[in-house]
């Protein structure tokens, strides 16, 4: 108990008490009846004052806090938290959610301890993007209520992780800028770099968005994060394509390629090879963008890749093979997929494919693959996006065309 009484730790006796009320769900009032008035614990939570060891001793003790300062639990606690962050940083979720398992057999310990802000943030950084909201939210609500009596690296990594959290699940993108911004108030890496490219990319700044992306490369050169740098060679080519330079976004996706070959990441190989088939096609080799296609680089669609089938089936509309188009439906049904379901409607119409000027003329299946994509993949949309309004021009339904047009 001696160790948390001097004014440098005012700050760990805050948190604990404060984080552990909330965690609690109990009040000022309540925690402080019998002990002290609510605006002396107030004081207490905020790291103003140093109460007497009895106050200290009856707040545990209302809060069945078992304090742990133990040397050997602090430094093998801090290690493990450590451990936990550099193994997200480095190799993502491929064993952090092991070693996040680890830490939360002793999340007690952890809450009870010197440790406990460094323990929520590791929570906030393992349930960031996280599809269990309610806990995000929940850690990232107690460690807001003490963002004041945190550390600057512990400030740089909530405002990180709780921007990178915006932009994904909320697309919220401005609001993701400012808790970047903020974020780099206290510190810098290469993830704060990559994540200010990415909120810049949907926000349609290419130009900045590649700065952004360059400079995070450069950090994750020098951070040896090799993981990091493939992921990044792939946004640079994609940030590319956005602008439509697909020339030189080709470029960076083949650097990306060696370096996944390398360390032979089949996953990153096929995503690369699936996006420069893209590319190869946006520049017109529809040879190239339609050949060899094998069911293991088929994949699932995501945000950044399209796969090679989906370049297939448009490589081969522009070519106007209309039984090579017909001959991909047993692909698009090897993936179990609700993305790939328009494809195979379209395939299993009981009308022959009619194009004209290379697009699809069904306009309900057209609509219905535009407005699918539209929020999940950029590339694919922009291409059906210009499909559709072809088609609306064909039929001389120009307001329509050009409501779609001015659509941002």
């Amino acid at each position: 108990m001696k160790k948390i009484i001097n004014r440098t730790n005012g700050k760990i006796l805050g948190s604990i008490i404060k984080m552990n009320r909330h965690h609690q769900n109990m009040s000022q009032k309540a925690l402080s009846d019998g002990i002290c008035v609510s605006s002396y614990l107030s004081r207490i939570e905020n790291a103003e004052i140093i109460p007497s060891e009895q106050v200290i001793s009856e707040l545990f003790d209302a809060l069945a806090i078992h304090y742990n300062d133990s040397e050997d639990f602090l430094t093998q606690g801090q290690q493990l938290l450590t451990h936990f962050l550099e193994e997200l940083m480095f190799n993502e979720f491929s064993n952090s959610k092991q070693i996040f398992e680890e830490i939360e057999k002793q999340s007690e310990a952890y809450r009870h301890s010197p440790l406990i802000i460094d323990y929520y943030i590791v929570c906030l950084a393992f349930y960031c993007t996280n599809k269990d909201r309610h806990v995000f939210e929940a850690t990232r609500s107690l460690l807001e209520s003490v963002e004041s009596l945190m550390s600057a690296d512990q400030r740089f990594k909530y405002y990180l992780y709780y921007g990178i959290d915006h932009a994904k699940v909320y697309r919220d993108y401005n609001g993701a800028y400012e808790l970047l911004i903020k974020a780099h108030q206290f510190d810098t890496n290469g993830h704060l770099f990559y994540w200010l490219g990415y909120v810049h990319l949907e926000l349609g700044s290419y130009i900045k968005a590649y700065e952004m992306f360059t400079r995070a490369l450069d950090l994750y050169v020098a951070e040896a994060n090799l993981l990091s740098i493939i992921g990044t060679y792939e946004i640079l080519g994609l940030t590319h394509f956005r602008a439509n330079n697909y020339k030189d976004g080709i470029s960076y996706l083949q650097k990306g390629l060696k370096l996944s070959q390398k360390l032979q990441s089949s996953q990153y190989e096929i995503a690369f090879k699936s996006n420069i088939k893209w590319g190869m096609f946006k520049l017109g080799d529809f040879d190239f963008a339609s050949s060899n296609i094998s069911v293991a680089e088929i994949g699932v669609l995501n945000e950044f890749t399209i796969p090679v089938i989906i370049t297939s089936f448009f490589a081969n509309l522009e070519m106007e093979n209309s039984m090579s188009v017909s001959e991909l439906l047993p692909f698009f049904k090897t993936e179990i997929s609700p993305h790939y379901e328009p494809f195979i409607d379209l395939l299993e119409h009981p009308e022959p494919i009619v194009w004209s000027e290379k697009i699809i003329e069904n306009e309900q299946i057209l609509k219905m693959m535009f407005d699918r994509f539209e929020k999940l993949n950029y590339e694919l949309a922009k291409h059906l996006k210009a499909m559709l309004i072809r088609l609306y021009k064909n039929k001389r339904r120009y307001k329509e065309a050009l409501e779609l047009t001015n659509m941002p």
